[in-house]
């Protein structure tokens, strides 16, 4: 029942779609003065302004539930949603961190066995520096 909902909802908001790209065509086609009169329509007809109130107020209340149902739809055809690739993305920025502490560990741990590895040289005695002095030559 709710996949055939989703689907009528999908409909009805394509035929909304249309009837509105349909209502903007014809607007677009109107002169200035069309537009102005279609406004001065909707200033002055109560009818109209409260037709179009409702229908936004619908459209509005109806949203989460049709979100919900496309989502479902989108589920079943396998396909995932805006939530499903935000979640994914989360996940692999979280393993991207975590890969990248544990190459920083790595590098530490083999930077400690070069050093371990390596031996050392003896300290070489240090060599003194001569004190000379410098006696006038005649």
């Amino acid at each position: 029942m709710g996949f055939v909902y989703a689907w009528a909802l999908y409909i009805i908001g394509i035929m909304a779609r249309r009837e509105a790209e349909s209502l903007i065509s014809k607007l677009l086609q109107m002169s200035e003065g069309g537009v102005a009169s279609f406004l001065k329509e909707l200033k002055t007809n109560e009818g109209l302004r409260h037709k179009l109130g409702r229908a936004g107020e619908k459209l509005l209340s109806n949203k989460p539930v049709f979100d919900r149902n496309v989502e479902s739809v989108l589920n079943f055809v396998n396909i995932p949603s805006k939530r499903d690739v935000r979640e994914l993305k989360s996940r692999l920025d979280h393993l991207s961190g975590q890969l990248v502490n544990l190459n920083m560990k790595i590098d530490r741990m083999e930077a400690r066995e070069r050093k371990a590895a390596r031996p050392e040289k003896p300290a070489a005695p240090r060599k003194r520096a001569r004190k000379t002095t410098t006696t006038p030559r005649i």
